[in-house]
């Protein structure tokens, strides 16, 4: 319970930091250039559906995690804080929900979401492939609001010190982008894209850290989490 209590109290204040340099107007875009836009909405459809790499312990049912996610600065996103929790319903399937929320004066940003992760083998014998599939929603209230979609395969490799995960995830993101609050502006927009995930996972006083990367051409994307599982 301590350790659930740290996470939401450091949650509330990274959002609270963070809110200060992550919320823009979406008039401060710049609507002559269209990739402001697709960084900004290709780094709020990675957090709506962030998801924790490792499974459940064999001993343990729930899992609890924080993320903290960065961006570059053309998405106008510094820092993203995320909650996660999860639950194992058998050895090889577990379904997951997340959110977050934070505001800044008038603004404010909603994430909330679900998800399952499914490992193939047998039971005496665990593959060490793991399929995910996650949705979630993304609401900057009078800026953006997206609907996000991922699916993504990822292996983990055993080293003697280091469990390695190697990954690929295809996204697909839709929603709306209001231009400009003031006249009542909008604009649908909808992308694809893939990335390649980067990760490990460290051990620290029964306490997971998860440091991994997301990169595509034009996005690189780090996170960090701590998992606790019960």
């Amino acid at each position: 319970m301590r350790f659930t209590f740290c996470l939401i109290l450091a949650s509330l204040i990274f959002t609270e930091a963070s809110a200060l340099n992550t919320i823009q107007p979406i008039s401060m875009f710049n609507l002559n250039n269209p990739d402001e836009e697709k960084a900004y909405v290709k780094n709020a459809s990675i957090a709506s559906t962030v998801s924790s790499h490792i499974q459940i312990g064999n001993n343990k049912n729930i899992g609890l995690a924080g993320f903290l996610i960065s961006a570059n600065e053309s998405a106008n996103l510094n820092l993203i804080p995320v909650l996660l929790g999860s639950i194992k319903i058998s050895w090889n399937l577990a379904l997951t929900g997340r959110m977050s929320a934070f505001s800044n004066k008038n603004k404010a940003i909603n994430i909330y979401g679900w998800g399952l992760s499914y490992k193939t083998g047998r039971e005496d014998k665990i593959s060490p492939w793991t399929f995910r599939a996650n949705s979630g929603i993304y609401r900057s209230f009078n800026m953006i609001r997206s609907s996000s979609f991922s699916l993504s395969l990822s292996r983990n490799i055993y080293l003697k010190n280091f469990d390695i995960l190697l990954g690929f995830s295809s996204n697909n993101v839709k929603g709306i982008n209001y231009q400009d609050s003031q006249s009542i502006v909008s604009q649908n927009f909808k992308y694809n894209f893939n990335t390649i995930i980067f990760g490990t996972t460290l051990d620290f006083m029964g306490i997971k850290i998860l440091p991994s990367i997301n990169y595509n051409s034009n996005n690189f994307k780090m996170l960090i989490g701590l998992q606790k599982e019960f």
